[in-house]
């Protein structure tokens, strides 16, 4: 048993060791919650770091035949993904093993493992709520995920014991676990995650294309910290959008409507339904935040 009660795992296996993948390594690794770490990663300048690193113990390209040891594989790669690496981890694969991931869109997923083929797969979706704008091994750290939201979403078909063992590893892992279905999950963080993350974007090259691009080098730290999301991987972020489209669009027409009552109020110089709608949000805020 490990310091916290958990039963570690033989050999666990990590499928994308940026950030996610290898904060998980090195948090595993230090509570001893596997005897082997055994990591995939297909960025050959990734590897060489995580090598210097030590982060796992065993380290190849892509998933081979040492995968069958794995009693559980968490899957920390781009959502756009993960449909390959389905496709690389089933041949070698034990009956027994646990499937996880860590993506910030779950219905795609779902929808994926729907297939016939995965119908035997030992699956449950998952979402650590933690992160940086950094990203790749260099930026793994340790205790990422402590006091931080991990979201289970199992399906109608996952096994209960399943749940219970990732809940388990999460949890000693330091993060409070919680439950939802895909669906809800999906709308909720186009909301809470994706939208602010496009608005970030969005922000910054507003002031670039602006006639005075150069603001930015004279901007505070208010600046700096609502657009700090904006140093996040465009690559990863573009497939998190696209895989969540259609929850994103309808938060960017709530925006959009959002948006058009401050100018409008903006542009009739009307102060006191300014200060009403900029009193709701604060409210919101407040509200959240207490």
């Amino acid at each position: 048993m490990s310091s916290s009660g958990f039963k570690p795992f033989g050999a666990l296996a990590v499928v994308g060791l940026g950030l996610i993948g290898g904060s998980f390594a090195r948090d595993v690794r230090r509570l001893g919650l596997a005897q082997q770490l055994i990591g995939y990663d297909i960025n050959a300048a990734y590897r060489k770091e995580i090598n210097s690193l030590n982060l796992v113990d065993y380290l190849a390209a892509a998933p081979d035949e040492k995968l069958a040891e794995a009693e559980l594989v968490l899957l920390a790669v781009p959502v756009k993904a993960f449909a390959e690496v389905l496709t690389q981890i089933r041949p070698h694969l034990s009956a027994s093993a646990i499937v996880t991931d860590a993506g910030s869109v779950k219905s795609p997923l779902l929808k994926i493992m729907s297939a016939p083929e995965y119908a035997e797969m030992r699956f449950v979706g998952g979402h650590p709520i933690a992160g940086s704008e950094n990203f790749g091994p260099s930026a793994a750290q340790e205790k990422l995920f402590s006091g931080k939201r991990f979201i289970l979403t199992p399906s109608e078909k996952t096994e209960q014991v399943v749940v219970e063992r990732v809940r388990g590893l999460w949890q000693a892992l330091g993060a409070v676990v919680s439950e939802m279905d895909a669906e809800t999950h999906d709308k909720m963080f186009a909301s809470v995650s994706h939208l602010p993350h496009l608005l970030a974007y969005a922000s910054i090259q507003a002031i670039a294309n602006s006639e005075t691009p150069d603001a930015l080098g004279h901007s505070g730290a208010g600046l700096k910290d609502f657009s700090r999301i904006a140093s996040s991987s465009p690559e990863m972020w573009a497939d998190i959008f696209l895989e969540n489209n259609q929850n994103l669009l309808l938060r960017i027409n709530t925006f959009k409507d959002v948006l058009s009552a401050l100018e409008n109020a903006v542009r009739e110089k009307d102060k006191q339904k300014l200060i009403e709608l900029l009193t709701q949000s604060k409210n919101e805020r407040d509200r959240w935040m207490s």
